[in-house]
């Protein structure tokens, strides 16, 4: 063989073995780029989660204990706003909670389901009704959302007169509609054993927990207050049981429906006494 063509044989193929080796080389680099940053990535958003959580969990820790109804004298009122001068410092009540996807699945149904969840949380309080799970809270919302759907014809975003006449036809309870409410007013409310129901602006509210980017129109379920909170059930997130919000954000969030213009909707609440 000759040299010369033997030579040249084994620089080309060196030079080959060289250029896959690059190749390889980058190609692995890339990779491992690409999992630095996406496990990085997945380790601050899981961070993030577990420093929300923490600090959640220690606000729920100054809440006052939940109070049932039939431990408490009741209030001689017949409407909300004719509560007692002077009301508690904190009110909590018991009120049993239900995420608006009982199984985690968040679809077309669930997603509208937040005003259903709303008020199945304020009819199982006010007739002493547990909620033993999410196939009792699945068939909950189900039974409301063909009610709706019977005589509303509809069972989506459901405006604060809707969702009252659900709550008193359906399930006989009494509704009062408060437009442009107070913090004073809804505490009144809630300390004369009633609870309330507001409709909201959701991406004003600002729940790190909801499944982004937030929904365009929510109801949260006020069921106590603090010196400086509301204390709700917000059945937006599994972690909703027990959520305080700062007065001021549930008031600024407060809009109704107003055919999917939220942000601009009328300010009202649903008071809700059996």
């Amino acid at each position: 063989m000759n040299p010369k063509k033997n030579l040249e044989r084994l620089r080309s193929q060196n030079r080959r073995s060289r250029r896959l080796k690059f190749i390889v080389s980058w190609a692995v680099l890339l990779v491992l780029l690409f999992l630095l940053v996406f496990l990085g990535y997945k380790g601050v958003v899981s961070a993030r989660v577990y420093w929300q959580e923490r600090k959640l969990v220690q606000e729920k820790a100054l809440l006052p204990s939940p109070t049932t109804l039939a431990s408490v004298t009741a209030v001689p009122s017949t409407s909300p706003t004719s509560a007692p001068t002077s009301i508690p410092n904190e009110v909590n009540w018991d009120v049993p909670f239900a995420v608006q996807a009982p199984y985690g699945s968040w679809d077309y149904t669930h997603e509208e389901a937040c005003e259903e969840a709303a008020m199945l949380m304020a009819k199982r309080f006010f007739y002493g009704q547990k909620i033993s799970g999410p196939d009792d809270i699945e068939a909950g919302l189900q039974q409301i959302i063909s009610w709706e759907k019977e005589h509303l014809g509809f069972f989506e975003s459901t405006t604060a007169e809707e969702s009252a006449r659900v709550l008193r036809e359906m399930f006989g309870l009494k509704t009062e509609i408060i437009s442009e409410p107070s913090a004073g007013q809804i505490r009144e409310a809630l300390a004369s054993k009633r609870l309330v129901l507001v409709p909201s602006a959701g991406r004003q509210i600002g729940n790190p927990f909801y499944k982004s980017p937030g929904p365009l129109y929510h109801m949260l379920l006020l069921k106590g207050y603090t010196p400086t909170q509301f204390i709700t059930n917000d059945a937006g997130t599994k972690r909703g049981a027990n959520y305080p919000y700062d007065f001021q954000t549930v008031l600024n969030a407060n809009h109704d429906w107003n055919g999917g213009d939220v942000e601009h909707g009328a300010k009202k609440i649903i008071v809700v006494w059996k």
